[in-house]
C-alpha cells in the first residue's frame, strides 16, 4: 500500500531548513562580529596599558642570577607590575628557562644575537604596558618595599625624571657599604633599612643604570637608549643627561637598598676586551655631547615650566624615517611624508621620536627637492638668514637658523647624524650674531638599530 504524504510536509521542512540556514547566518555574522569587537578590544586595552610597573631585565648568559632575579620580585613585589625579560642571545639554557616559566609570570622575547644593554633594555621597553617603567639588571636581587618605595619617590619629589635605589656593587653615589655575608642577612639588612624618608630623597648628577625607575610620559620625552654604546656603560650616562636637558632630576632614593651582584657580563670580557670596549664608549660620548657642563648651562636659560621632550633639541629642515617605509620631511615641527622617496638619504629615529611631530599635507618631490637645493647654493651676504640655513659665529661655533634664534649644533656628530653637513654654512660677524636670539641647542638622535623600534 503507497503512504500518502501529508498536506504541507515539505513546505514545513523548506521553512525549516530556511530558518535554519538564516539562524546560521546570523550566528555566523553575529560571532564574527562579536569577535571582531572583542579582538579589537583586546588590541585597544593591551595598547593602553595598565596602571602599574613594566620591569624590563635584559639578560645575557646569567640563568642562575635570572631565576634569583625573578624570584624576589615575586616575593617583594605586592604592587601591581608585569616582569618583561629580553634573552640577548644567551648560550647558557636562558631561553629554555624562560619557557618553561607560566606566561603569566613573566613576558620575554628571545633574540638570535647579543644586542647589548641598551638593545635589550629597548626591546623591553617597546612590549611595556605600565604607566610606570623600570629598567633592571638581572644579576639584582629585589627587597621589601623597594617599589613602593621609589614609586613614592618618583610621584612626590618636585620635578623627579628618573629615580634609582642605593646598593652594595655600583660606581658613584648610590653605593653603601654592607656586612652581610648571606642572601638572608642581606634581607634582614634590607627590611630594616627600606624605611620611607622623604628626606633621603637626593637630586644627583647621575643614575647608574642598574635599576632606573620612570614615568611612561617621561619615557616618551626622553626617548630610548643610545644603541650606539657597545654591549654596556655610558648608555646610561647618556639617558640621564638627555632627561636633564629636559629639566627632569635625577634622584636617589636613598631610603631604598637592591642587591647587586654586578657586572656579571662585564666580567666575562677579558682585560683588553673590556677597556677597548670602554674607551670606544667614551668616545662616542664624547664626540655627541662635547661639553655637558656648559650644554646644562645652556639649556637652564630654556627651563621655564614647560614640558621639553628631545624633539624640541632636534633641527628643522631634515628628512626622517621610522620603522616604516615612508620618509618625512620635517620643517618648524611638523613632518610631512615625502610622495616619491626612493633613494633619498634620511635619518633614522625611533617611532616615538617620530610621532612626537605631527603630521602635515605631503610634501610633493619638486617641492622637497626645492627646498633641499635652496639650503646647499651659497646665497648673498647681503640677505637675511633663511629658515634652516646653518650660520657660523665667530666663536667658531655653528648654528641653524630658524624663527629669529641661532640653535647651536652641539657636536659635529649631530652635524653628521642629521645630514645638516651637506648645507651651505653662512659666515656671520659679530654684530650680525647679536642680530639673533639663542634657541635650544641642537642635538644627535639615539641609535637605534632595531627594525621594531
Amino acid at each position: 500500500m503507497r503512504t500518502r504524504k501529508r498536506k504541507g510536509t515539505r513546505s514545513r521542512v523548506s521553512l525549516n531548513a530556511a530558518y535554519d540556514n538564516g539562524y546560521n547566518t546570523g550566528y555566523n555574522a553575529g560571532h564574527s562580529q562579536g569577535y571582531g569587537l572583542g579582538y579589537q578590544k583586546g588590541i585597544d586595552s593591551y595598547a593602553a596599558g595598565f596602571e602599574g610597573t613594566s620591569i624590563v631585565i635584559p639578560s645575557y648568559n646569567q640563568r642562575t642570577y635570572l631565576a634569583d632575579c625573578i624570584e624576589s620580585i615575586g616575593k617583594h613585589t605586592p604592587e601591581p607590575h608585569e616582569i618583561i625579560v629580553v634573552d640577548n642571545g644567551s648560550t647558557d639554557g636562558t631561553a629554555d628557562y624562560l619557557r618553561s616559566l607560566k606566561k603569566r609570570t613573566v613576558r620575554y622575547k628571545i633574540c638570535e644575537r647579543n644586542l647589548g644593554f641598551a638593545g635589550g633594555v629597548n626591546q623591553g621597553l617597546m612590549m611595556a604596558r605600565g604607566t610606570t617603567l623600570l629598567f633592571l639588571n638581572n644579576d639584582t636581587i629585589v627587597t621589601e618595599n623597594w617599589l613602593s618605595n621609589q614609586l613614592a619617590c618618583l610621584h612626590g619629589k618636585e620635578r623627579a625624571g628618573l629615580v634609582g635605589p642605593m646598593t652594595n656593587y655600583i660606581s658613584g653615589e648610590q653605593l653603601i657599604g654592607t656586612s652581610y655575608r648571606t642572601t638572608e642577612e642581606m634581607h634582614r639588612f634590607a627590611r630594616s633599612f627600606n624605611r620611607r624618608d622623604p628626606g633621603k630623597w637626593t637630586t644627583v648628577e647621575r643614575l647608574t643604570g642598574f635599576c632606573v625607575l620612570m614615568r611612561r610620559d617621561v619615557f616618551r620625552r626622553i626617548g630610548y637608549l643610545d644603541e650606539g654604546f657597545e654591549i654596556g656603560n655610558c648608555e646610561d650616562d647618556d639617558f640621564g643627561l638627555r632627561g636633564r636637558l629636559l629639566g627632569l632630576d635625577l634622584v636617589i632614593a636613598k631610603d631604598t637598598f637592591v642587591h647587586h651582584v654586578g657586572s656579571t657580563t662585564i666580567k666575562t670580557l677579558t682585560p683588553a676586551q673590556f677597556e677597548e670596549m670602554y674607551a670606544r664608549n667614551l668616545a662616542f660620548y664624547s664626540d655627541k655631547w662635547g661639553d655637558t657642563r656648559a650644554l646644562l648651562q645652556e639649556v637652564s636659560a630654556h627651563w621655564d615650566g614647560g614640558a621639553l621632550a628631545v624633539n624640541d633639541f632636534y633641527p628643522s629642515h631634515v628628512t626622517v624615517k621610522g620603522t616604516g617605509p615612508t620618509v618625512y620631511w620635517v620643517e618648524n615641527g611638523v613632518r610631512r611624508p615625502l610622495d616619491q622617496s626612493e633613494g633619498v638619504r634620511a635619518t633614522r629615529i625611533s617611532q616615538i621620536e617620530l610621532k612626537n611631530w605631527p603630521v602635515g599635507d605631503p610634501i610633493p618631490s619638486a617641492e622637497w627637492n626645492a627646498k633641499q637645493a635652496a639650503l646647499m647654493v651659497a646665497a648673498s651676504p647681503e640677505e637675511p638668514l633663511a629658515e634652516g640655513e646653518l650660520a657660523l659665529t665667530p666663536d667658531g661655533k655653528l648654528h641653524q637658523h630658524r624663527g629669529g634664534r641661532l640653535h647651536r649644533i652641539v657636536s659635529a656628530w649631530a652635524s653628521e647624524a642629521w645630514s645638516l653637513n651637506r648645507y651651505r654654512v653662512r659666515t656671520l660677524t659679530e654684530s650680525e650674531a647679536a642680530g639673533y636670539a639663542p634657541g635650544l641647542p641642537i642635538i644627535a638622535p639615539p641609535v637605534v638599530k632595531a627594525d621594531n623600534i
